[in-house]
């Protein structure tokens, strides 16, 4: 039966493209290669198998994302994966030395090792995909802590397949809820929070931090560990790393979770990466970091930044633009959206270019950099934007922040404006160049990542 519906499966993609107005799924299944049957057996397992338009619609957005996003293909990265797997188990290493010996296993072998990588679309299973679907889906449709979520919101907080590029394609999900899910099984049940999503994202986070007895945060601990069985078992690591473990645990127990970050090291604090979750209240409750923080303790409120960007499943339609078509093409993440006004005030710019600069372009792109205290490189590219009219135009810029503007000339990127401060109360004051590494202008720049 299931060999008769193959020519009516080929029309409904073909439908499904052209209903759409779009070329995103037929795309995905063409970068697909070899691979592209298993893609269209997770779409036919929807139209037939278990008929579903929700799960068939998430599997479509899946895919048609899909080649954005990036695995570790090499036995080099595996090989790694297996020794720190083998320092994690030895009980008689302290913590300390754990973490000292996978930094050591990184600079002699791993800091300059170009790992292979891989679109998911190559390599991802049919299977793989149907799992993490049907649990996510089930999730969002049975437990009342997800039961909140739009069907959009259901998409990015909670269905995708990873949370990071390079996440490893294993089973997150299985392993993250059987190391800190055990308190699901017998909940206190009161009348404020059982059932409530934050009462239960501060459950799993309480036997997160319980579970992995974590013993310190440092800024280097050698290569991320990016495999579920590792991630819980990691009593070492930095920020980002147990932000990480927190957004997978929380998905893992249908807890809508995201990562958000910062383009360039914190101001005042040492946060990079935060998770989100989404609350039955529809707030968005920020952590102040990572694990060890408590869920809706608020941002830093001293905190100023240039940008934050959310880590999203969807590919951002500008960014791909922009890599298509600019000269220069720094490498923007193309699963992260901009969502720095939910943070600090913000302001759109249009800075003037002088004549002279701007017939040096050689393309309508622009970038923008941040100042950072890092004397020897003061400058980091936070976001682009486009020429109109003879200015270099910018959007949600976060204020407080010290800027300057680039420009591609045909060869390399050069400064086309003279630095500025962007205050708080949305005016714009140049400062010179000469005077970038001065003592007052400090308090108006990031740390360097």
């Amino acid at each position: 039966m299931k060999k008769n519906m193959m020519p009516l499966f080929g029309a409904v993609i073909s439908l499904f493209c052209s209903c759409f107005q779009r070329s995103d799924l037929s795309m995905a299944l063409y970068y697909s290669g070899d691979n592209r049957e298993e893609l269209e057996n997770t779409l036919r397992h929807y139209m037939f198998d278990d008929p579903n338009p929700e799960k068939l619609a998430a599997a479509q957005f899946l895919i048609e994302n899909m080649p954005g996003h990036f695995s570790y293909s090499s036995s080099e990265i595996y090989g790694y994966y297996a020794y720190a797997d083998r320092i994690l188990a030895d009980t008689t290493l302290t913590p300390e030395q754990q973490r000292d010996s996978l930094l050591a296993k990184t600079d002699i072998r791993y800091v300059a090792q170009p790992f292979l990588k891989k679109q998911d679309v190559e390599i991802i299973k049919a299977d793989y995909l149907i799992d993490n679907i049907d649990k996510s889906y089930d999730q969002w449709t049975t437990y009342p802590w997800a039961s909140h979520l739009s069907f959009e919101d259901y998409l990015e907080w909670l269905l995708p397949y990873k949370a990071t590029e390079y996440q490893e394609l294993d089973a997150w999900r299985d392993t993250m809820l059987a190391h800190f899910g055990k308190c699901l099984e017998h909940p206190v049940k009161n009348d404020v929070e059982y059932n409530t999503t934050v009462g239960v994202a501060e459950m799993i986070r309480n036997e997160a931090c319980h579970e992995l007895n974590r013993y310190g945060l440092y800024t280097r601990a050698g290569l991320p560990l990016l495999t579920a069985h590792l991630q819980v078992s990691q009593t070492f690591g930095d920020i980002p790393d147990y932000a990480l473990t927190a957004v997978l645990a929380f998905r893992a127990a249908g807890v809508p979770s995201v990562l958000d970050e910062t383009p360039v090291g914190s101001r005042y604090t040492a946060a990079t990466k935060w998770y989100v979750i989404l609350s039955d209240r529809g707030e968005e409750l920020t952590s102040e970091w990572d694990l060890a923080t408590m869920i809706g303790g608020g941002f830093f409120p001293d905190e100023r930044g240039p940008k934050v960007y959310r880590n999203t499943y969807a590919i951002n339609k500008d960014r791909l633009e922009y890599l298509r078509y600019s000269k220069s093409c720094h490498p923007f993440k193309l699963g992260q959206k901009d969502v720095t006004s939910k943070y600090f005030l913000t302001s759109n710019l249009e800075i003037p270019i002088d004549v002279a600069p701007r017939i040096m372009l050689k393309e309508r792109y622009v970038l923008i950099a941040s100042a950072v205290r890092d004397d020897m490189d003061p400058w980091r590219i936070v976001d682009f934007g486009t020429m109109k009219g003879g200015n270099a135009c910018f959007h949600d810029m976060g204020r407080e922040v010290l800027y300057r503007v680039m420009g591609y000339d045909g060869k390399r990127l050069i400064y086309i404006t003279d630095p500025f401060i962007l205050h708080k109360d949305g005016s714009l004051e140049y400062v010179s160049a000469d005077t970038i590494n001065s003592v007052h202008l400090d308090k108006w720049k990031n740390n360097a990542l």
